[in-house]
């Protein structure tokens, strides 16, 4: 029989702070949202501590609010839902009175990753854990390797999971203006950048080598060639647009916005070029016209490369 306890004081009270081991459990990763900030997932939480109060009671199962637990939280924002509640919502007692209490959540958590890199990046996707009533002097979290774990499956597309790192330590918490200890999971994520470079990479190659065709027509169709500048830079504003749904709204640029800027200054170049070989064959220098749109040729290739390579490295 479960001795009556108090449920709201701690092992211990009067003795050295309270040490729960936290495992974090990656089940599955559903979504990672950019625009949002948010990840989407199935964990499981696992905390173990040990009570001399209930030595004697190994193998026994009891109700979590029967029994002293561990008030801890997750710091993100976060709407996740308890998979276990009613009667399942249970800690297990083992040797030496250790009680172990396992929790499945499911939702989406805020994890305010940073995309300077996008679409090249790797993140690191943070979840705290910690207790919002006691200071590091009562309760001290540490982590449970042995729970603490990484399914080898994963229902993600575009990304790659890498790995699934842990850490306590006892750190400031401005919100609360206090101290206190923190378990960290560190969910470690490389971008497949595949997808963005047949998708936003080269068919912006494509739009700038479009106005390249500039070069090609004879300078005395400058109508044209003005023309068909026009629609590539049109064209490229369209593709901006559209690419507009995979972030949110960023105060810095990423490594796609400043390609997508390069890209539109040398169309812009490509028109320029029409109006300089236009007014020069208005002149009677068709001579000098060819001469420029001849160094044009190669000249804009290279500046193409120059730049996205600069970008990119």
């Amino acid at each position: 029989m479960l001795p009556e306890l108090p449920t709201d004081e701690r092992p211990q009270p009067d003795g050295p702070p309270t040490t729960v081991e936290v495992g974090w459990g990656v089940v599955d990763v559903l979504d990672i949202d950019d625009v949002n900030q948010q990840l989407e997932g199935d964990f499981i939480l696992t905390l173990a501590w040990v009570d001399p109060r209930l030595e004697g009671l190994e193998g026994c199962r009891f109700q979590r609010t029967r029994v002293w637990g561990p008030q801890v939280t997750l710091f993100n924002s976060f709407s996740l839902t308890a998979r276990r509640a009613n009667l399942l919502d249970q800690v297990v007692i083992g040797p030496e009175g250790r009680v172990v209490y396992q929790q499945r959540y499911g939702g989406r958590i805020s994890t305010y990753h940073p995309l300077q890199d996008f679409p090249f990046d790797h993140q690191a996707f943070h979840f705290r854990i910690g207790s919002m009533e006691s200071g590091p002097e009562q309760l001290r979290l540490t982590p449970m390797p042995e729970r603490t774990f990484l399914s080898r499956r994963l229902n993600i597309e575009g990304w790659r999971i890498t790995g699934l790192e842990t850490a306590a330590a006892i750190e400031a918490v401005p919100a609360l203006n206090a101290e206190r200890s923190i378990f960290t999971a560190t969910l470690e994520a490389e971008r497949i950048a595949s997808y963005y470079v047949f998708k936003i990479v080269l068919p912006m190659g494509f739009i700038v080598m479009m106005s390249w065709a500039i070069f090609w027509v004879p300078p005395q169709r400058y109508e044209f060639q003005i023309g068909l500048g026009a629609t590539s830079m049109l064209t490229l504003i369209a593709f901006q647009f559209s690419m507009s749904g995979y972030l949110p709204r960023l105060g810095y640029f990423t490594i796609a916005d400043r390609l997508v800027v390069w890209a539109t200054i040398l169309v812009f170049l490509a028109i320029l070029n029409a109006i300089v070989t236009g007014v020069l064959v208005t002149a009677n220098r068709e001579a000098a016209a060819l001469r420029f749109d001849r160094q044009c040729r190669w000249l804009f290739p290279l500046l193409l490369l120059l730049g996205w390579g600069s970008v990119l490295l």
